[in-house]
């Protein structure tokens, strides 16, 4: 039953990733799957352990509000990095594979001339 004054709006459908018509660029929405997938597992791991949130702070080294953070989902307060820490800490191992999208062109990557002064790649 509709109430006063509210419209019924379609669903909204997506053309592939949710994070793209978010607006993300596709190097951010890489970036924020990954850290997914890494706390989607790290997350596993520790509730098969069973540890007490005190426990999980002495094991990872962090103290109580991080503990809970980590364990309601609020991964944007950690660092890709951060993650991988925990996983060691836990006894687990990361691996990183990078692969070309099925179906994608390659982006086109700038070609620096010979004539240029090369940039480091890392500053």
């Amino acid at each position: 039953m509709k109430s006063k004054g509210s419209e019924e709006k379609a669903p909204h459908l997506t053309r592939g990733s949710v994070l793209d018509d978010l607006g993300f660029s596709p190097s951010d929405a890489l970036e924020i799957k990954v850290k997914a997938e890494i706390y989607r597992d790290l997350l596993k791991h520790i509730k098969g352990l069973g540890l007490s949130q005190q426990e999980l702070g002495a094991a990872l080294s962090i103290h109580q509000p991080d503990v809970s953070n980590l364990l309601n989902g609020k991964v944007s307060r950690f660092r890709v990095g951060k993650l991988i820490q925990f996983a060691g800490k836990l006894n687990l191992e990361a691996q990183v594979k990078l692969v070309k999208p099925r179906g994608l062109k390659p982006a086109s990557v700038p070609v620096l001339s010979k004539t240029r002064k090369k940039e480091p790649a890392f500053a």
